[in-house]
């Protein structure tokens, strides 16, 4: 896939970590089929092929739990906003703060 620019997403050609001075830098094992490589890993996350797997499928459930947090986040001031429905307090970071305050 390519983009208007010219620049490849997946494959050996595409954009690396530190563009042109990465020749010859990437690992192996790292190839661009997979979103997001760059052709950098320093700590060697992703050289066993079971383990990246593992790490993938674990990184999709963290980004869906991340989803449902920002979910949580808005629906509350949409809500109070919009629909009339009170809360405490509807912002979240107003709410999180009440348990610094006496009787919280």
């Amino acid at each position: 896939a390519k983009t208007s620019s010219g620049t490849e997403f997946y494959g050996p050609n595409r954009a690396k970590w530190l563009g042109p001075w990465s020749e010859g830098s990437t690992p192996a094992y790292l190839t661009g089929e997979f979103p997001g490589d760059y052709g950098w890993d320093t700590a060697g996350l992703s050289a066993d092929p079971e383990t990246f797997k593992k790490y993938r499928e674990l990184e999709v459930i963290h980004a869906r739990w991340a989803l449902l947090g920002a979910l949580g986040i808005v629906t509350p001031e949409l809500l109070q906003k919009y629909a009339g429905i009170q809360f405490g307090e509807s912002v979240w970071f107003k709410a999180g703060a009440q348990i610094f305050q006496d009787g919280g």
